[in-house]
């Protein structure tokens, strides 16, 4: 053993910090399936070791769902980091560091997973926190305006898209209005029109 001198709990939390570390080159190296299986490790054993929230155990699993992301389980990173920043605002407040670091992860995951108003609403209030600690210009307010930036663009072309599909429905629409009354509600290009319509969800 090689801490064999070293007191049990000690040796324990060496060891399981020893497995954090390859677990996170293992992650570096896209070796995802076995980076998850050691981090899943190293969460159990902090968890067995520390009472409460320990640092080593919330960064733990951080880099779990980071993992989890990586695999395209993005529920299941979004679940955990929602669980880490719930201990990390009890443990550390709100607007600490860390706890924003998490919120801002957690707010990109929310985005992959296509709750853009949820992203959105965590995204301004990381940045808020960030301009009333660092200052409006400071690096890692920018980081994440920018992201809210690309967050908005990408629900500013939703909503035209949206409108777009609104504005092409009502067209299906009116052709089939001014159709039916001249060739019946079963002519080829009326039931055609109609279905276009329900088709753009309209």
């Amino acid at each position: 053993d090689l801490w064999a001198a070293v007191p049990g709990s000690e040796r324990d939390a060496r060891a399981l910090g020893a497995k954090n570390s390859l677990a996170i080159v293992m992650r570096r190296q896209n070796e995802l399936e076995g980076a998850k299986a050691l981090f899943e490790a190293v969460v159990e054993g902090y968890e067995a070791l520390y009472v409460g929230e320990d640092p080593s155990t919330l960064a733990a699993k951080g880099n779990l769902a980071n993992v989890l992301e990586g695999l395209g389980d993005l529920a299941g990173g979004r679940a955990l980091k929602e669980e880490v920043v719930e201990a990390q605002t009890a443990r550390l407040g709100p607007n600490h560091a860390g706890t924003l670091l998490t919120k801002g992860n957690l707010a990109v995951v929310m985005q992959e997973e296509g709750d853009l108003p949820g992203a959105r609403a965590l995204y301004e209030e990381v940045i808020e926190a960030k301009t009333q600690q660092l200052g409006p210009r400071h690096p890692s307010t920018l980081d994440t305006k920018g992201n809210l930036g690309v967050l908005l663009h990408t629900m500013a072309e939703a909503a035209e898209q949206n409108s777009a599909r609104a504005e092409a429905a009502d067209l299906y629409r009116a052709a089939a209005d001014a159709y039916e009354p001249k060739y019946g509600k079963d002519d080829v290009d009326v039931v055609q029109c109609r279905a276009k319509a329900r088709e753009l969800g309209a």
